[in-house]
C-alpha cells in the first residue's frame, strides 16, 4: 500500500528529477560533522569528469600574492600556514590552516563575476579558497571581511569554472558562500552543514525541508531517500545520512564514519554518454577527509589505474617552507608525509615576493 508519506516522496522525487538534470552534471559534496569528544570533522568529494592534475601542497605564512591580474586584483599576505588540495595545476579548492579553520570550493553553475570597472577588491575563484586559508582564523572573521572582494572566474580548456564555498572552523561555526548577480549570499550558522552543486543554496535547503522525514519514526530502512547522481538528490541523501551518525570513538572511526556517508558517484554509472555521445554526469575521483584539531588530511584517489588511500600529517610539514606531492600517484599508500618534496608549488603564479 502506497502512504500518504511515500506519495509525497514520489512527488518530490519526480520534481527535483524534471528541474536539476543538466548535462554535464557537475558534482562535489561537502559534509561538516561536529562532534562531542573528537572535534569537527570534514569530508569531501572531488568528482569530475577527467583526471585534473590534483597535488597537496602545504605553505608557510608570510607569502604574498595578487588574486587577479587586472588593476583591482586582491593583494595579501598569508597570516596562515595551510595545506590543500589544488586543480589543474591553476588553484586550491580544499584544505586547512595551522589554527583550524577550513574552507571548500565547490562548482556552481550559478556564480557570477564581479565588475572590473568598479573599486572592489578582485579575485580569480581558483585562488579565493586559499585567500580564505590564508587570512582567517573563523568564520565570523572571514564573513565580516569577504563583502568588500568580487569574483572573477577563471578558465580551463575554453570551460568558464564557476563555483561557491563552504567554510568552517573548530568551533563548528559554518557558512556557506555564494556568489550571485553581482554580491554575496550568505548562509550563517552549524546548521549548513551539506553543500553540492546546482541549484542554489536557497534552493536545495527548500528541496531538503520537503523530503526530511518529518518524526523519528520514519527514519528506519524503509525510508525511501533520494539517490541520483544531480546534486538536488545528493544534498537530500547527504543531509539525511549525516543525521545518522553516532559519535565516534576515535579520529579514525569519525574519519571512516564522515567518508562512509558521504556520496560517491560510480565511474562507470556518471561517465555513461548519451545518445550524442554528451558526458551526462561526473565520477567521484577523489574524496578528502579531516579533524580539524588532529590536522591529518585523508586522501582516497581512484580514478583510471589508481585506487589509493594515504594521509598527510600537516604538523610534521609546518616548517617554514613549502611542499607538494601529486596526489594521483597509483602507488600512494598509508602515510605519505615523508614523499613531499620541497617545491614552490601552485600559488607561486600568484606570488608577490
Amino acid at each position: 500500500m502506497i502512504t500518504s508519506k511515500n506519495k509525497t516522496m514520489m512527488a518530490l522525487i519526480a520534481a527535483l528529477t524534471s528541474s536539476t538534470i543538466v548535462a554535464p552534471a557537475e558534482a562535489c559534496s561537502r559534509i561538516l560533522w561536529e562532534t562531542e569528544n573528537h572535534g569537527v570533522f570534514v569530508s569531501r568529494t572531488m568528482d569530475w569528469m577527467e583526471e585534473n592534475q590534483p597535488t597537496v601542497e602545504v605553505r608557510h605564512a608570510g607569502q604574498s600574492y595578487k588574486g587577479h591580474g587586472s588593476e583591482q586584483g586582491k593583494t595579501w599576505t598569508s597570516k596562515y600556514a595551510s595545506i590543500g588540495m589544488t586543480l589543474y595545476g591553476v588553484g586550491i579548492v580544499d584544505g586547512f590552516n595551522e589554527v583550524g579553520f577550513s574552507a571548500n570550493g565547490l562548482f556552481l553553475d550559478e556564480e557570477s563575476t564581479g565588475n572590473l570597472e568598479g573599486e572592489a577588491a578582485q579575485i580569480s575563484n581558483a585562488v579565493f579558497v586559499a585567500y580564505l586559508l590564508d587570512s582567517f582564523a573563523t568564520v565570523e572573521e572571514a564573513l565580516e571581511n569577504i563583502h568588500d572582494i568580487e569574483i572573477q572566474r577563471f578558465e580551463h580548456n575554453g570551460h568558464s569554472m564557476r563555483g561557491h564555498y563552504s567554510i568552517q572552523d573548530k568551533s563548528g561555526d559554518s557558512a556557506i558562500l555564494e556568489f550571485l548577480d553581482g554580491e554575496w549570499k550568505v548562509y550563517h550558522g552549524k546548521q549548513y552543514d551539506v553543500m553540492t552543486n546546482s541549484p542554489t543554496f536557497e534552493e536545495h535547503l527548500a528541496n531538503w525541508n520537503a523530503a526530511k522525514p518529518n518524526s523519528q519514526d520514519v527514519v528506519d530502512g524503509e525510508y525511501p531517500i533520494l539517490g541520483n547522481i544531480n546534486s538536488a538528490h545528493r544534498f537530500v541523501w547527504n543531509k539525511f545520512m549525516k543525521s545518522q551518525l553516532k559519535e565516534p570513538t576515535s579520529y579514525t572511526n569519525g574519519l571512516a564514519k564522515i567518508d562512509s556517508v558521504t556520496y560517491k558517484i560510480p565511474l562507470d554509472a556518471a561517465n555513461r554518454p548519451d545518445a550524442e555521445g554528451v558526458m551526462r554526469g561526473y565520477a567521484t575521483i577523489y574524496s578528502v577527509g579531516y579533524n580539524l584539531d588532529q590536522q591529518v588530511m585523508q586522501v582516497r584517489y581512484q580514478f583510471g589505474d589508481a585506487y589509493t588511500h594515504f594521509y598527510v600529517d600537516f604538523d610534521q610539514l609546518n616548517d617554514g617552507k613549502n611542499y607538494s606531492l601529486a596526489a594521483d600517484k597509483a602507488d600512494l599508500f598509508g602515510d605519505v608525509t615523508q614523499r613531499f618534496t620541497n617545491t614552490e608549488g601552485v600559488m607561486a603564479h600568484y606570488a608577490t615576493n
